[in-house]
């Protein structure tokens, strides 16, 4: 286990130490815990930001133009489909 040394202001370290008594916990493994749920969270953001691009580059595709493959009004038959030209 690694020590660490960070610096904030007397306001902040007097709520921190308050909140970590209010959860039963060191200052050092209420900070740690909150620096964990931090980056999970970063995490989850760049999963969903991830999911996102994808999601939008898929709408793009279905929203451009159409393909009509139809003749004379009617889809083709699998021979149709496959016949050599």
């Amino acid at each position: 286990m690694k020590n660490v040394t960070i610096s904030m202001d007397d306001e902040l370290a007097r709520l921190t130490r308050i909140a970590a008594a209010r959860a039963g916990q060191s200052v050092s493994k209420y900070l740690a815990e909150a620096a964990r749920e931090k980056m999970k969270a970063d995490d989850d953001v760049t999963e969903t930001q991830r999911r996102n691009i994808q999601l939008e580059a898929l709408e793009r595709i279905w929203a451009g133009p159409k393909w009509d493959v139809t003749e004379n009004g009617r889809m083709p038959t699998a021979e149709e489909r496959n016949a050599r030209r």
